[in-house]
């Protein structure tokens, strides 16, 4: 291995646990010294180190989270168990594979081309939990990628049966139990709530096993929030139609994620910006200023727990919402404070442009910011905040007016019944602003014309085939593999169309993912 790859491996194994956190702890881990330790589930030697597709992650060799705690010092006690489950998990993907031609065939599609981003469903099975200790880690794996959405199933974005049966007997049996989360995007944990600990490892590159090694030994701890709202597959806002291939209304409108979660009132497992490392926090607002369009917020965040550890302070607004519908909150500004010893407290600036909050009025084609109340809420996840200010603005400011052009949807957007409201308790301190200081808003009238000349002359088809990219005029299937598809520069994944080359457009080359 070269010096430079030993130098990145250092530095990511350092940083990647800032990108790990806890859904759940009792005060169990980390472990105060390494011993017989028996681990389970699919991710303990098939570790997940990035997605399919552009997330996949190519290296010489990757430690598995097997591999991992030996090298630290720990005694794997279930070698038995995951010697059984590798033959199990053999067996079950040739069925996965065969079925995989068979159903390409029968779709008269090329296998590879078919299962792009398939996911292999965990299978069934009945194996005894035998270990020795008094440590149990079940690690639970899913790999998702490009060209196929997860599915709520078992072995997907639910648990298996199997999954479920064996976390439970786990978490009865072992004084300590840890359930490790080595996926890229949630899972219905609504089956599993008496497990008291819970992490999200994620899909850390080549160094994840090493780094739960780490988390679990007290060398490293977690710190990360979560991106995306943890619910069960049932509470997702439903209302568009992602299953027509042909015809797609995304009727939700604004109401994605912890947008629909917050002011639907409907209350998810584990909140957009949620994450507990080995410590707690306090967070208390100091000071709410205004300059010009900039809405600043200073806050005190203390280390009130028995560990080092570092928090993410949150800032959300509430806009008026009174002639445009709104979200309940959406988040403006966010800050990780520097590490902080058992007492320790710093102080974050949290800042964000009103002008950035406008909402785009229908009715007369323009970005408008409304008048009236911008609640600012300081907090720690999206369903854990506290109003810190008022920003009133005295009245309704255009910033942009645009034209409409591409007709209209055929459907109206959803909108929640009864919306949840944002209250302002009394004494909170209010400031008012008035249009002049929004005067820094961009204008259309800056001197740069429209269209450039030189796309002016191009045709319509040329137009068409620029937005389209390098289409081929032999079809899609002409361009050859994925990560060999452009003629530029060997391995890319594609590139803009020539249509345009004698009007002076080149082509630009698309690195995307391991091939780039």
């Amino acid at each position: 291995m070269n010096a430079y790859e030993k130098a990145h491996l250092k530095k990511l194994r350092r940083i990647a646990p800032e990108c790990t956190l806890f859904l759940r702890r009792n005060g169990d881990f980390p472990l105060k010294g390494r011993g017989p330790l028996a681990l389970y589930g699919s991710g303990a030697r098939h570790t997940v180190i990035g997605g399919t597709g552009s997330g996949e992650v190519n290296v010489r060799h990757a430690v598995s989270i097997e591999e991992g705690l030996t090298a630290a010092g720990f005694e794997i006690t279930t070698g038995a168990w995951l010697d059984a489950y590798d033959r199990v998990r053999a067996e079950a993907h040739k069925k996965f594979i065969a079925r995989v031609h068979a159903e390409a065939k029968k779709a008269k599609q090329l296998a590879p081309i078919y299962a792009m981003g398939m996911t292999e469903p965990e299978p069934e099975y009945e194996l005894s939990l035998d270990g020795e200790g008094d440590v149990a880690v079940y690690v639970l794996a899913r790999i998702s990628g490009e060209g196929n959405d997860r599915k709520a199933v078992p072995g997907d974005l639910l648990l298996s049966e199997t999954e479920i049966r064996d976390i439970k007997a786990l978490q009865a049996k072992y004084q300590k139990f840890l359930l490790v989360l080595n996926v890229g995007g949630p899972v219905d944990l609504s089956q599993v709530p008496e497990v008291e600990n819970v992490l999200l490892l994620s899909q850390l590159g080549s160094e994840t096993a090493d780094v739960l090694a780490d988390l679990i030994s007290g060398k490293a701890y977690p710190s990360g929030k979560l991106a995306t709202t943890w619910a069960k597959a049932s509470d997702y806002c439903s209302v568009g139609t992602f299953d027509e291939e042909e015809e797609t209304e995304y009727r939700e409108g604004v109401y994605v994620g912890y947008r629909y979660f917050d002011t639907a009132g409907v209350k998810p497992e584990f909140p957009f910006g949620f994450g507990l490392g080995y410590t707690d926090f306090v967070v208390k607002p100091l000071e709410v200023s205004c300059e010009g369009s900039r809405v600043c917020v200073r806050a005190e965040a203390e280390n009130t727990g028995s560990f080092w550890g570092k928090e993410t302070v949150q800032l959300y607004v509430s806009v008026p919402g009174e002639r445009i519908d709104a979200p309940y909150q959406a988040l403006a500004a966010f800050a990780k404070t520097k590490e902080l010893k058992p007492g320790g407290s710093c102080d974050v600036s949290l800042s964000f442009d009103l002008r950035d909050h406008a909402s785009f009025d229908e009715k007369e084609s323009c970005f408008r910011l409304e008048a009236g109340r911008y609640i600012l809420h300081l907090g720690t996840s999206s369903a854990d905040t506290r109003v810190c200010g008022v920003v009133r603005l005295a009245e309704d400011v255009v910033l942009r007016q645009v034209q409409k052009c591409c007709g209209e949807p055929g459907f109206t957007d959803w909108v929640p019944e009864n919306p949840r409201q944002a209250e302002v308790p009394e004494g909170t301190k209010e400031i008012v602003i008035g249009a002049e200081a929004l005067a820094a808003a961009e204008s259309p009238e800056d001197g740069t014309p429209a269209i450039l000349p030189e796309i002016e002359k191009l045709s319509d088809e040329t137009l068409a085939k620029l937005n389209v990219g390098g289409y081929p005029e032999g079809g899609l299937l002409t361009l050859g593999a994925i990560g060999n598809a452009a003629s530029s520069v060997a391995g890319a994944a594609g590139e803009t169309s020539r249509a345009a080359e004698e009007a002076g457009a080149g082509t630009l080359v698309m690195a995307d993912g391991p091939a780039g």
